[in-house]
């Protein structure tokens, strides 16, 4: 689809005034945008790469705006979603610590599964597939990661053979989808769209903020977090910790699936080291 600059038929269904681009991804274009006697709003669309977006814009639908913003309207690939604002929740972690910012994501993370009057989108990805790059990648990624990647694959398998409280899950929350400066506060943005064990919603949350490497490592915060998130979702700190781990050993395959560069390296390096402090207080649990 043409960039909505150029567009006329959407600035026409949306009142645009002006648009100004914010993220250029290989899946899609967001732009901010004024809109004639309404308020700014997030336009998405959608690229030929960027299907696998879908399941996310049918989960914001579904929302209903609790919890996350608001799907306003869509149309074949492109949508227009409220402005959540521009604080994100990495900036409020930075100035008031991290049990402040875990206070916001347990916050958010209650109206995202709070019951909804409507059934789930069928769209939603199932949890097994969402691990796909593990399962694929595990016996065959570099000498170096093979031990710990088998592992988190092995440990991936076992949760996802045995899940309870299957829902739908925003899928990607962490501190940069996490934002407030609009009139609801805090809410998440950018979601995955998937369903499954409720306990792998906050798995991505262990492994942020981005460039938080003292915190992410650092075993009192893990085990805070586990602690805060089981009693958050109803099970044990053990079960957080492994979708934890399992997650780190997907978010280190995709890495390695993308374009070489320091940022993936760093992510690499970080997602390992963090699953290698899960499985050596996993081990001295037993």
């Amino acid at each position: 689809m043409a960039e909505i600059g150029m567009d006329l038929g959407l600035r026409r269904r949306w009142h645009i005034a002006s648009e100004a681009l914010i993220a250029d991804t290989p899946s899609s274009r967001v732009y901010r945008v004024e809109r004639q006697g309404a308020s700014s709003a997030i336009v998405k669309i959608l690229k030929p790469h960027g299907v696998h977006e879908r399941p996310g814009i049918d989960y914001l639908d579904w929302r209903d705006g609790h919890g996350a913003a608001e799907l306003h309207d869509r149309t074949d690939d492109a949508c227009l979603i409220e402005d959540a604002g521009t604080l994100t929740l990495s900036d409020y972690h930075q100035q008031y610590g991290d049990a402040a910012a875990t206070d916001i994501v347990l916050t958010v993370l209650a109206e995202l599964h709070a019951p909804s009057p409507t059934p789930p989108p069928p769209e939603l990805v199932p949890l097994r597939q969402h691990f796909r790059a593990l399962f694929d990648g595990a016996g065959r990624q570099r000498p170096e990661l093979g031990d710990m990647l088998r592992w988190t694959a092995a440990l991936a398998d076992e949760l996802l053979a045995a899940q309870t409280d299957i829902r739908p899950l925003h899928g990607d929350l962490h501190h940069d989808n996490i934002v407030s400066g609009g009139p609801r506060g805090w809410l998440a943005i950018d979601p995955q769209g998937l369903i499954g064990d409720a306990a792998y919603d906050v798995a991505n949350i262990f492994g942020n903020p981005l460039g938080g490497a003292k915190d992410i490592l650092d075993p009192a915060r893990i085990e805070r977090l586990a602690n805060r998130f089981s009693g958050a979702l109803g099970c044990s700190p053990d079960k957080i910790l492994r979708y934890a781990a399992a997650h780190a050993g997907l978010s280190i395959c995709w890495s390695m699936e993308g374009e070489p560069s320091k940022a993936a390296e760093e992510n690499i390096a970080e997602r390992l080291a963090f699953a290698k402090l899960v499985r050596q207080r996993l081990a001295a649990q037993q």
